[in-house]
């Protein structure tokens, strides 16, 4: 990927994501915990996952993951309420991703991320995989979210 942050041409494969911090109001019911909310632009919607907060992406690391429901291309662009009682949600980071084919049966979504900071352009693989955890006499599938930081 070019450091650069041009929009894309209508046929290319670069498409937009983004990271909200959903800070979580009383009406959500499927959890109480400040999280973040990892949207990418898949077709007419957001493929959306969650992971506990994370308050730096210097560094590379792995979380759980929870699998969302597909969400509204206008979370994009949106910061602010988002009534209901559901909370508010504020941009943590915003770029384009290019799709990365990944030879793993188990592996849900793969790409390369770049996004402008204050500095200068940032890049970075994102995976979401299934895993399988052992919970006594059966495993138990699970999502995880593995960021590998780039410069």
């Amino acid at each position: 990927m070019e450091d650069t942050l041009e929009s894309a041409d209508a046929g290319s494969s670069v498409k937009r994501f983004v990271v909200l911090q959903h800070d979580v109001g009383s009406q959500l019911d499927r959890t109480t915990e400040v999280h973040l909310d990892w949207m990418f632009v898949t077709g007419e919607t957001l493929s959306t996952w969650s992971t506990e907060v994370i308050t730096s992406f210097e560094n590379s690391f792995e979380k759980p993951c929870l699998k969302l429901a597909e969400h509204r291309l206008i979370y994009l662009d949106h910061e602010g309420e988002l009534g209901g009682g559901r909370g508010s949600v504020r941009r943590i980071l915003a770029g384009e991703y290019t799709p990365v084919a990944s030879t793993s049966p188990e592996v849900a979504f793969k790409a390369m991320l770049c996004w402008q900071i204050d500095s200068g352009v940032r890049h970075a693989e994102v995976e979401i995989g299934q895993a399988c955890a052992d919970s006594g006499s059966e495993r138990e599938p699970f999502f995880y979210l593995r960021f590998s930081s780039g410069r």
